[in-house]
């Protein structure tokens, strides 16, 4: 029995839904891959409305799993979000939501302080300038501002402000 194009391409949108979720652009460009360009739009309408496909769902939940302690800052989630065809925006929501859902401890420069203290493996301001830096640098390069990186370290920015 032969068949369809469609069926063959909602076969393999299936099969990869099963095996870890993904957003409508991840499974757009992975049946382009496979030749069922023509399909793309079909299929990801029918699995929208059979609800296994949510871009919202995806980001909130990627978001939430990306900024896990120990993980990554909220830009570095924002990229990897986007990276992952959720748009700008809607990746920048996801992400404040998963910080707002955690509380003042669970935020930013909190999630920041905490991975400073596992990387260095003890207490922060026994470090010293060299060592300082270097953890700053990776700090920022997992996605973390500034402002949280130099709270967690304890470094004097200069907000500009008179006081």
């Amino acid at each position: 029995m032969e068949r369809t194009p469609l069926a063959r391409a909602r076969a393999r949108a299936l099969r990869w839904l099963a095996a870890r979720p993904r957003t409508e652009a991840q499974i757009r460009e992975r049946l382009a891959r496979a030749g069922h360009e023509a399909e793309a739009g079909e299929v990801v309408a029918w699995l929208r409305a059979l609800g296994y496909l949510d871009d919202a769902a995806f980001a909130r939940d990627r978001a939430r799993a990306l900024l896990a302690p120990g993980r990554l800052g909220p830009r570095q989630a924002e990229r990897r979000l986007a990276a992952a065809g959720i748009p700008p925006e809607a990746a920048r929501r996801a992400v404040a939501e998963a910080l707002a859902g955690e509380g003042a401890e669970g935020g930013e420069a909190g999630r920041c302080r905490a991975l400073a203290e596992r990387r260095a493996g003890g207490a922060l301001d026994a470090l010293d300038p060299r060592a300082r830096a270097r953890l700053g640098r990776f700090l920022l390069r997992r996605g973390f501002s500034g402002p949280a990186v130099a709270a967690a370290l304890g470094v004097y920015v200069d907000g500009g402000e008179d006081g």
